[in-house]
């Protein structure tokens, strides 16, 4: 009964998915194109600053304004949390959280070191805020998530896919660094897959929150 009466939209809203999507594509083949063929100089793609990176931090950024153009405008108070996250982790792919202190906001030796007090505090207040934001994202979020994928929502999936693929990037980030504390040494050619895989894994999770905002408040269902 549900499929029957949100078919059309929902069909009108998997082809919006899907011009999403290739938009979100395109988007990364031209950041990658321009960077190779202008900026690389023969470096990786993948290399910190390149093309990967930078349209990971708008990707980011396409999110948060998609959210303010799809969601209710009654919504944004109580769904704050959403742009919050996707503009903390634009920050994060251009390196701010490092950018302007000696160590990251998340790292320990910033606190234990000797930079200023108020260099502490503030950078305090931002790994605050940015613990605050992901919690409310898994408490508000979650049971909604839960309840929506059992009622067959499309959106709920794309959510979860993104955060598979924060997690499953963060697994495999410095792999080789993490396996040879446990006495583990893996090849170069390894390393390398590791490091391709995590960023190309990186630049998806920007797509799958758009795509989820999309679904979301566009009706979309999983026929």
């Amino acid at each position: 009964m549900m499929q029957e009466n949100v078919g059309p939209q929902s069909k009108e809203t998997s082809v919006n998915l899907t011009m999403v999507f290739f938009g979100c594509l395109a988007l990364i083949v031209a950041f990658v194109a321009v960077d190779m063929v202008f900026f690389a100089q023969g470096a990786s793609f993948k290399r910190e600053g390149g093309g990967l990176e930078n349209v990971s931090a708008v990707l980011y950024g396409v999110a948060a304004v998609v959210f303010f153009l799809n969601a209710p405008r009654q919504d944004w108070s109580r769904l704050f949390h959403i742009p919050a996250i996707m503009i903390l982790f634009a920050m994060r792919e251009m390196d701010f959280d490092k950018a302007f202190t000696q160590s990251g906001v998340l790292s320990l030796r910033l606190y234990s070191g000797d930079s200023s007090l108020s260099t502490k505090l503030i950078a305090g207040l931002v790994a605050l805020f940015a613990v605050f934001v992901i919690l409310r994202a898994v408490v508000v979020g979650g049971p909604v998530v839960w309840k929506e994928m059992r009622a067959g929502r499309l959106w709920p999936w794309f959510a979860v896919l993104a955060g598979a693929l924060v997690c499953f990037t963060k697994t495999i980030d410095g792999l080789g660094r993490k396996l040879i504390e446990f006495g583990i040494v893996i090849t170069r050619k390894t390393g390398a897959l590791a490091s391709l895989m995590e960023e190309v894994g990186e630049v998806f999770i920007p797509v799958c929150a758009i795509l989820a905002i999309v679904a979301c408040w566009k009706g979309a269902t999983d026929d």
